[in-house]
C-alpha cells in the first residue's frame, strides 16, 4: 500500500546519538591507594628495618647468689620489597583529534581520563595481591609483593568453612595473640559476598538508627572482642579470602621522582602519545600483626 514518503526511505535523517557518556567501568573504590601512607623509596631494592620478640612461654628463677649468663640477643631485621614500575599508554591519531564527537571533548584528553583510572586500578591491584618479589634482570620485568605476598606468619586455609561471627572473633584473636595491643588489626578487607555474612550476625546487634520506615542491612563498623574493625568489600580480593590488616603498618612507597605523572612521549607520525607511569612498592612494617585466610564461603 503506497504511503507516500517515510522515515524508512529517508536518507538525509541524521543519527540520533545523545551526547551523554554513561560509564560503568568498575575502576572505581580503590581503597588502598586511597586509604595507605605514602613512603619515598631511594633504591629499586626498598629496605626498612622491624623488630619483634614474642612473649615468653616459661620463665627461668634464678638461685640465690647466681652469676649473671650472658646470652645471645636479639637485633631489628631488614625486610625489602621491590620498586615495580606501572604503566599506561594512550595514543590518538591526528585525524581523530579534528573529528567532531558527540562528548565535544577532545579525544586525547578523553584516554587521559581513562587511563588515570586504569593506572589507580592496576596500583590498586598490585598493592592488594602481588604475590612474587622478583629483581628482574635486563628485559625482565621487576615485581613486588602485595599484602598477600607480604602476610606469611598469620595464614590459614579453610575448607569451604561458612564464616561466622566466631570466626571472625578467631582471626582477630590470631592478630592479638601475636603484637602488642596498639598493633591489633583494625580493618578486614574481604568479598562483597563474606562482606555480607557480617549483616547475618544477629546475636548481639545494636542498631545505631531508630527509623521504622527504612531496613537497615549493611554492617561497615564492626566492635569486636579486640576493638572496633572496618570492614571493607574489594573487587579484587579473591573468592574465600579475607585480609585482617593493621591498615596503618602498610604504605604505598614510590621510588624518588617516580610518583604518579603523565608524560608526553615523541610524535613519531601522525598522532599524539604519551603515558602515566609510576615505580612502587609496597612497605610491610609490622607483618605479625595481619592476617590472610582463604578458603571461607
Amino acid at each position: 500500500m503506497p504511503i507516500g514518503w517515510s522515515t524508512y526511505q529517508d536518507v538525509t535523517i541524521r543519527e540520533d546519538l545523545l551526547s551523554i557518556l554513561k560509564d560503568v567501568s568498575p575502576l572505581d573504590g580503590n581503597y588502598l591507594v586511597g586509604n595507605l601512607g605514602k613512603s619515598t623509596a631511594m633504591q629499586r631494592n626498598h629496605e626498612w628495618v622491624t623488630f619483634y620478640t614474642a612473649r615468653p612461654s616459661s620463665v627461668t628463677f634464678q638461685a640465690e647468689g647466681f652469676d649473671a649468663t650472658v646470652v645471645d640477643l636479639s637485633g631489628p631485621v631488614r625486610s625489602n620489597n621491590y620498586t615495580a614500575i606501572l604503566a599506561e599508554v594512550i595514543q590518538v591519531t591526528g585525524s581523530e583529534r579534528v573529528m567532531s564527537t558527540a562528548l565535544n571533548i577532545d579525544p586525547y584528553t578523553f584516554q587521559k581520563t581513562e587511563a588515570l583510572k586504569r593506572m589507580n586500578a592496576k596500583m590498586e591491584f598490585a598493592l592488594l595481591n602481588g604475590a612474587s618479589k622478583t629483581s628482574g634482570a635486563s628485559g625482565v620485568a621487576r615485581q613486588m609483593f602485595g599484602i598477600d605476598g607480604c602476610i606469611t606468619t598469620n595464614v590459614s586455609a579453610y575448607s569451604n568453612a561458612t564464616m561466622s561471627m566466631e570466626t571472625v572473633e578467631d582471626i582477630l584473636q590470631t592478630s592479638w595473640n601475636k603484637v602488642g595491643a596498639s598493633y591489633v588489626a583494625d580493618t578486614i578487607i574481604t568479598t562483597m559476598t563474606l562482606k555480607r555474612r557480617f549483616a547475618t550476625f544477629n546475636t548481639f546487634v545494636t542498631n545505631f538508627a531508630n527509623n521504622t520506615d527504612r531496613i537497615y542491612k549493611n554492617v561497615s563498623t564492626f566492635e569486636a572482642s579486640t576493638g572496633v574493625v572496618t570492614i571493607v568489600p574489594h573487587k579484587d580480593v579473591a573468592t574465600g579470602k579475607l585480609y585482617a590488616l593493621k591498615l596503618d603498618t602498610f604504605k604505598m612507597a614510590f621510588l624518588q621522582g617516580r610518583e604518579p605523572q603523565f608524560v608526553e612521549l615523541a610524535k613519531t607520525g601522525d598522532a599524539d602519545k604519551g603515558m602515566y607511569i609510576t615505580e612502587m612498592t609496597l612497605e610491610s612494617l609490622a607483618e605479625p600483626a595481619s592476617v590472610k585466610i582463604s578458603g571461607l564461603i
